[in-house]
C-alpha cells in the first residue's frame, strides 16, 4: 500500500496504468496536494479517493497531508489483520486504538489520536451515507465508543459478588421475580441463551467477541468432565490461547441447545435456504480434526475451526436433516448468530430490570452490568482462589509435609501467571490490576461455579417460561 499526493504538474502520461492515468487527467477536479491511497499495483483505492476528494475541497493542504498518513496507517493496520475498511469489526477498531495508544513504543498524544478519529469517523460516515455499509462498526453509548481514548490510568474493574451474579442471572436475564418465581409479565426473549452466554463469560473469562462467535461444533456435549476450547481468530489480537470450560457450564449450554436453539433451528431452515447464495455453505465438517470445508461466492475454502475468522462464523451454515442450520452456537430468530449489538442490548435490559426489581440484593451497585464485568469477575474469583491454593501449599511445605519447590512448580502454580494465561493478557501489568480486588469476593476456584449455576430449572419450567414470554 502506498501514499502519494496529487500534483497537477505531473502529466497523465506518466501514470503507471490507465486507471491511475484517469485520476491524474481529472486533476482539475482534485485539490492539489490531495492524498491518494494506492494499492500494490499503484491503483487508487476506494472509498479513500472519494473521501479525500470531498474533504480536500474545504481542508487546508497541511491538514490533508496529515490525514493522508493517518489513513495509510489505518488501512495498512486493517490489511495486516486480513480485513479492510468495508469489513472491519468493532474488534478491529479497538485493536487499532490499542496499538496507537497503548502497545506502541511511543504512544501517540491525545491531539494526534483525535485527528486520527476524525479520519476514521469520516470514512465510515461516507460509507453509511453511500449505502456501502448499514452502520458504523462500533457502538456509541453517550460520548463513549470504541474510538474514545481511555482516560483512566487503569481499567475500571467491577467484579460481581456471588449474590449479585445470581440476581443478575435469574432476575435480569431469566425474567424471574426477586423471590425467584417465574414472572408472567416479563417479555424478554431467549433467557436460556442469555444465561448460557453469561455463564460462559463468568466461568471462563471469555470476551464477548469470543463467546458470541463460538461455533456449535467447538463446544462438546457434556460427558461428566469439562472441556478445552482453542481460541485464536476471534481472540484479541488473534493471540492463541486455551480456555477451560467447567462441566456445569457445558450443561447450561447444552440445556439451551436442546430447547431454544433447537426451536430456532427448526423455524429458520426455510429462510436460511432462501439466503444460501450469500452464506458460507459448509459441506464437510471433521469435528475430530477440527476442520471445515465449504463454499462462498463460488469459491471453495478450508479452515481449521480456531482459525476461522469472525465474519465467516456469522454466515456459516451446514445442511442437516430437512434444511440448513447455522454453525454458530448462539443464534437468533433469523437462524444466524446474534450480533454484538444484540448482546449489549440484552445485558443493558437485564441490568435495568435487576436494578428496578431487586436493588437491595445488588448491595448498592447502580452501574450497568456488561459482558466484560463478567470477565473481570472470573479473573478476581480465580486469582483469589489460586492465591489461597498457593498459600496453603506453602504452609504445607513449611510444616515439612512436602519437599522443596522446584522452579517449574513455582511457575506452574503462580496465580498471576495462570490468570494471565487464561485471560490472554499480553501485558503482565494488566493482570496485576486484579490483585487489588482479590479480597472483594468470597468465591472459590472452578467448583464455585457449580453453586453459581441454577440446575433446578427443568425442561418443563423452561417451556412454561418461554410460553409466558410470548
Amino acid at each position: 500500500m502506498h501514499l502519494r499526493f496529487v500534483d497537477r504538474r505531473l502529466p497523465a502520461a506518466s501514470a503507471p496504468d490507465p486507471l491511475t492515468g484517469e485520476v491524474y487527467s481529472s486533476s482539475q477536479s482534485l485539490p492539489d496536494g490531495m492524498p491518494l491511497l494506492l494499492d500494490e499495483r499503484w491503483r487508487p483505492l476506494e472509498p479513500w479517493t472519494t473521501y479525500f476528494r470531498i474533504v480536500g475541497a474545504t481542508t487546508a493542504r497541511s491538514t490533508m497531508r496529515n490525514y493522508g498518513y493517518d489513513a495509510l496507517r489505518f488501512a495498512s493496520f486493517l490489511k495486516s489483520r486480513g480485513t479492510s475498511v468495508l469489513e472491519a469489526t468493532t474488534e478491529d477498531i479497538v485493536a487499532y486504538r490499542q496499538s496507537r495508544l497503548t502497545d506502541a513504543e511511543r504512544p501517540v498524544s491525545s491531539a494526534t489520536w483525535q485527528r486520527e478519529v476524525v479520519v476514521i469517523r469520516g470514512i465510515y460516515r461516507l460509507l453509511v451515507q453511500t449505502g456501502q455499509i448499514q452502520r458504523e462498526p462500533w457502538i456509541t453509548i453517550g460520548r463513549t465508543s470504541a474510538l474514545s481514548r481511555p482516560w483512566r490510568s487503569e481499567p475500571d474493574i467491577r467484579p460481581l459478588t456471588q449474590t449479585q451474579w445470581t440476581v443478575f442471572r435469574d432476575v435480569g436475564l431469566a425474567g424471574c421475580t426477586a423471590e425467584g418465581e417465574l414472572d408472567s409479565s416479563w417479555r424478554g426473549q431467549a433467557p436460556l441463551r442469555s444465561k448460557a452466554g453469561a455463564q460462559l463469560a463468568v466461568s471462563t473469562g471469555m470476551r464477548l467477541a469470543e463467546f458470541s462467535t463460538l461455533l456449535d461444533a467447538e463446544l462438546p456435549r457434556p460427558t461428566g468432565g469439562g472441556a478445552s476450547i482453542l481460541l485464536e481468530a476471534c481472540a484479541k489480537y488473534q493471540k492463541r490461547r486455551r480456555v477451560q470450560v467447567p462441566p456445569v457450564t457445558l450443561r447450561a449450554v447444552d440445556f439451551y441447545r436442546q430447547t431454544e436453539r433447537r426451536s430456532l433451528v427448526e423455524a429458520s431452515r426455510d429462510s436460511l435456504w432462501s439466503r444460501r447464495s450469500e452464506l458460507f455453505l459448509v459441506d464437510e465438517l471433521d469435528e475430530s480434526a477440527g476442520i471445515v470445508r465449504g463454499r462462498l461466492d463460488g469459491k471453495r475454502s478450508s479452515w481449521r475451526l480456531h482459525l476461522m475468522p469472525p465474519h465467516l462464523r456469522r454466515i456459516a451454515v451446514i445442511e442437516r436433516g430437512r434444511g440448513l442450520e447455522a454453525m454458530g452456537l448462539f443464534i437468533g430468530r433469523g437462524g444466524l448468530p446474534i450480533s454484538l449489538r444484540a448482546w449489549h442490548a440484552t445485558f443493558a435490559a437485564a441490568s435495568q430490570r435487576v436494578l428496578e426489581i431487586a436493588p437491595d440484593q445488588m448491595s448498592g451497585r447502580r452501574s450497568r452490568i456488561t459482558p466484560h464485568d463478567l470477565r473481570h469477575t472470573f479473573a478476581v474469583v480465580l486469582l483469589k482462589s489460586l492465591t489461597e491454593v498457593a498459600l496453603a501449599r506453602e504452609s504445607e511445605r513449611r510444616a515439612g509435609n512436602i519437599g522443596p519447590a522446584t522452579l517449574s512448580e513455582h511457575i506452574a502454580i503462580n496465580p498471576r501467571l495462570t490468570v494471565q494465561r487464561l485471560l490472554g493478557h499480553a501485558n503482565p501489568s494488566t493482570t496485576m490490576i486484579y490483585l487489588h480486588y482479590i479480597e472483594d469476593t468470597d468465591a472459590l476456584i472452578q467448583n464455585v461455579f457449580d453453586s453459581w449455576n441454577d440446575e433446578s430449572l427443568t425442561f418443563a419450567d423452561a417451556v412454561l417460561a418461554d410460553r409466558s414470554a410470548q
